[in-house]
């Protein structure tokens, strides 16, 4: 079976078309927060459901150390499964100050931190690109040496930087999700797709170390937005991993890093 490491099921109406669409395939689902959701709302959403599990965030730009208090209480109640930063979206490095008690935190319960990473999906128009490189994780990560880091959405389009980190870094990881959105055809998506298989092929032919340290993941946020496909993604990881490898691609190391 499959455990898609980000998604943003967020409702019944998500919910149910997502795992109308995966047909059986997936067994776990990993959902994000976004900085502005409401923890309490999310988790008493995913506790409806048995193969959901919850990432909260940190409003960068709030009380860091009240939010923290709740996340904690989560944690302990294991009700949370990790916490999902947005620098790009809000203006911070992954390396500033601001985050070193958030990575403490998930250091302490052995859950991971992950940043988006990489392009931005903003029709506001008022990301930075310039937070959201992946090159600011390595500090963190060097700090921070037994906090659980995910690069989201293999830091596209910054991939051989990402897997520059991951390869130097024990403690970093990464998943493919979000880089195949939906199309005006098909033909579009299939050369999207082809483009992504040779730029893995590449990157793990550099860092061949990495291609363990990666997961499935597909960012599905809805049927209403170009963040619907999922098939795609499971297409990359058969044409990217030899079998041998998929499982790990597919379930393991995500169980490792997200339930142990």
């Amino acid at each position: 079976m499959i455990i898609d490491t980000h998604t943003h099921i967020y409702n019944e109406k998500t919910y149910h078309d997502y795992f109308t669409k995966t047909k059986g395939r997936i067994s776990k689902t990993i959902a994000m927060s976004s900085h502005k959701g409401v923890l309490e709302n999310y988790l008493s959403f995913a506790a409806t459901k048995d193969n959901l599990y919850f990432i909260g965030s940190v409003n960068i730009e709030g009380d860091i150390k009240k939010q923290l208090e709740s996340l904690e209480k989560a944690f302990q109640e294991n009700k949370l499964f990790g916490i999902k930063l947005y620098p790009g979206y809000q203006y911070f490095y992954p390396s500033d100050e601001k985050v070193y008690p958030i990575a403490e935190l998930c250091q302490k319960y052995n859950r991971p931190l992950i940043f988006h990473s990489g392009d931005v999906w903003n029709p506001e128009g008022d990301a930075v690109l310039k937070y959201s490189h992946p090159i600011y994780i390595d500090e963190l990560a060097v700090r921070f040496p037994k906090c659980k880091i995910i690069i989201s959405h293999f830091g596209f389009p910054y991939h051989l930087e990402t897997a520059n980190i991951l390869s130097k870094n024990k403690n970093v990881f990464s998943e493919i999700s979000g880089t195949i959105d939906q199309c005006d055809s098909n033909k579009d998506i299939e050369n999207i797709q082809k483009q992504y298989i040779k730029d893995l092929h590449r990157v793990f032919a550099y860092f061949p170390n990495v291609k363990e340290k990666t997961m499935f993941g597909t960012d599905y946020s809805g049927e209403d937005t170009p963040l619907n496909l999922i098939e795609p993604y499971i297409e990359v990881i058969e044409n990217v991993f030899s079998k041998k490898e998929q499982q790990n691609v597919f379930s393991e190391l995500a169980e490792k890093l997200f339930f142990h």
